[in-house]
């Protein structure tokens, strides 16, 4: 079954993040999932033509449908910065799904950088809360192991932002990759280098990236790279792509210091075209808490284009050979980066063993096709289980029929288990938990017996439905059902018809008693009639004819009757509840025998539900105890067909 995957970026397509998230959209969507990613609103969300996934925006993901018709089966955080985590979250409630997280940077450190503060400042200012206010965009502290700790699993750019991993997380590291219809070793472009105003010999270092406060010191010392060079009467430019989010050189530090050819914001089947002109591309950057967790999203494109490459001893610099991929830089400072340009640029021998060192490089360790193959394993192995935290989230809702759409009740005769009760709580916990009673097994357990047994469309019947919660399930998710109850407050029913007809204004009720009730609608019959917590209030001599009444209205004797009874195995009552069950299953051509085996079973079994203590004080509410003691109450199963055994 194809795997519905939504991605959540946090900047727009085009951008270093975008075009991360748009090739792996892309990659998984070749596999078999079906992918949508999200952009903040008002940000462009263009797909590129040759991809295969949807977009949409923050607003419009919370109602977007897959080709199957449902909604996300996972959804995949692009960082954990403030707004990606908020509109996260709620689109998890809003898709009944579980999220992981992508980790593209050292979060602590840019959130640092951008409010004036250093990272250990960050971090102690955190563990007292006394952060001053931190803009949407940026990761919060006291939020992002939260954030962390309650997806399924972390990805990140570099293995080292695992670390911020909890611990009990699978995590996978994915490497970005370039588009090699784009990014591949050519020749310069003569036309384009003239119109820059570029000399044929002259020495040309290319640096596409944008500047913000955690980098902007390392552009700077290529600038006063660039502009020492200059000073030694090299003949070299710096062609600058990118926006600069701050000023690279303080004022009073003339930017005429540094030849270089400042370009707006360009296309992305452009960039490469840029790089082309490169004799050198530099990635600048010290060993520093910011750089020894980055990944530059440049990179794969600067060893794709087969030009010589200069970059920091860290990160991705760790897993070249120096000398022979690229040209290590240790400090990193503007003196050491002019160095290395000046080595690459003065020895052709070396230059060119550079280039090709990295293209191999590129070949060997970059590949959009294997990072998505890896990320589409890493999902398929991630504990991705339904589940129905909401009674009112449609999509979660037809995410858990879809899932117990192959459910198989093992015994016609049988009784509540932890087990099922456990698998309930895992898929079903809103309608495993609304009673705080056996309700809370019975109620899941006959909803997944109907889902497993009945397509949608078929009609049913509900016994007594009280509060009518399975039955408003089953009709949302397209199954006709009848409500046969008095409402008139027996047996603590509710007798609030008028509101629960308000309330579920979907279901068709019939108020009166089963099968009377029915006389108004002739010879109905019923895929399956069904009831849960009913029939242990019947008198002995109501039995039979509810029953008769149960075979008379079903539209085959095969078709399966469902239902729940509470049942006194130990305590007040228990020989009544016996005499009364006894009946039941005989009705259903049962024997006494079949039963007593089942009764002895469950006595022994250590995954029989039996009742609480404290389900059973709120039975008892202000009623005295030695009025209302203690009793083994269990739920006994009945799916079996609706024939009639019985004498009337």
């Amino acid at each position: 079954m194809p795997m519905n995957v939504l991605f959540v970026c946090h900047n727009q397509l085009s951008s270093n993040s975008g075009i991360h998230v748009s090739n792996l959209a892309h990659g998984i969507s070749e596999m078999g999932a079906d992918v949508v990613v999200a952009v903040p609103n008002g940000l462009d969300r263009a797909v590129p033509r040759n991809h295969r996934y949807a977009s949409t925006s923050y607003s419009g993901a919370s109602q977007f449908r897959f080709k199957d018709g449902m909604g996300a089966d996972l959804i995949h955080a692009w960082t954990p910065r403030q707004h990606v985590a908020e509109v996260t979250r709620e689109l998890a409630k809003c898709h009944g799904c579980r999220y992981v997280v992508h980790l593209e940077d050292n979060e602590y450190a840019i959130t640092a950088a951008h409010i004036g503060l250093s990272a250990s400042e960050l971090r102690a200012r955190s563990a007292a809360d006394q952060l001053p206010p931190i803009p949407k965009y940026l990761a919060d502290p006291r939020d992002m192991q939260t954030f962390l700790g309650e997806s399924v699993g972390v990805t990140a750019l570099i293995d080292r932002l695992l670390e911020f991993k909890p611990e009990h997380l699978p995590g996978l590291e994915i490497w970005p990759a370039a588009e090699e219809e784009l990014f591949r070793p050519v020749a310069k472009d003569r036309h384009l280098r003239d119109e820059l105003g570029i000399a044929p010999n002259t020495t040309t270092v290319v640096y596409n990236g944008n500047v913000h406060p955690a980098n902007v010191s390392e552009v700077r010392s290529l600038y006063l790279a660039v502009a020492a060079l200059a000073r030694r009467n090299m003949d070299i430019v710096l062609v600058r792509l990118g926006r600069d989010g701050v000023a690279v050189l303080p004022e009073g530090l003339a930017e005429s210091a540094c030849p270089v050819v400042s370009l707006p914001f360009q296309p992305r089947e452009r960039v490469a075209a840029y790089l082309a002109l490169a004799d050198v591309l530099v990635q600048p950057g010290r060993v520093n808490d910011f750089n020894v967790y980055r990944f530059p999203s440049k990179l794969p494109e600067f060893f794709a284009m087969g030009r010589p490459v200069i970059l920091p001893a860290t990160n991705i610099g760790l897993r070249v050979e120096d000398g022979k991929d690229a040209l290590l830089a240790y400090r990193g400072d503007a003196i050491e980066l002019a160095e290395k340009i000046m080595d690459v640029t003065s020895d052709k021998d070396l230059s060119e063993m550079l280039a090709k060192g990295a293209r191999d490089f590129y070949e060997r360790m970059f590949s959009w096709s294997k990072s998505a193959a890896a990320l589409m394993n890493f999902y398929r192995d991630l504990n991705l289980v339904p589940r129905l935290d909401d009674l009112g989230n449609e999509i979660a809702l037809m995410r858990v029929a879809r899932h117990y759409s192959g459910y198989h009740v093992p015994n016609e005769l049988g009784y509540a288990s932890v087990r099922d009760y456990s698998d309930s709580a895992d898929h079903l916990p809103a309608l495993a938990t609304l009673n705080q009673d056996l309700k809370d097994a019975q109620r899941p357990w006959v909803l997944k017996a109907v889902l497993g047994s009945f397509p949608k469309g078929s009609r049913l019947l509900e016994i007594g439905a009280g509060d009518p919660w399975v039955a408003d399930l089953l009709v949302r998710l397209g199954y006709e059902v009848v409500v046969v109850d008095p409402y008139d407050g027996r047996d603590r029913g509710p007798a609030e018809f008028e509101r629960i007809k308000r309330q579920f204004p979907h279901i068709t009720f019939l108020r009166g008693l089963f099968p009377e009730a029915l006389s108004e609608l002739g010879n109905a019959e019923f895929d399956c009639i069904y009831s849960i917590s009913v029939l242990e209030h019947l008198p002995i001599e109501a039995v039979e004819p509810v029953f008769a009444g149960i075979a008379k209205h079903s539209r085959t004797k095969n078709s399966p009757t469902i239902h729940a009874v509470d049942h006194v195995l130990l305590g007040s009552g228990a020989d009544e509840h016996f005499t009364r069950l006894k009946k039941m299953v005989e009705c259903l051509g049962f024997t006494e025998r079949d039963l007593l085996d089942v009764l002895e079973k469950l006595r022994d079994d250590p995954d029989a539900y039996f009742l609480s203590a404290e389900a059973h004080n709120r039975w008892r509410g202000r009623i005295p105890y030695s009025e209302f003691p203690m009793r083994r109450c269990v739920s006994i199963q009945l799916c079996a067909p609706a024939r009639f055994e019985g004498k009337l």
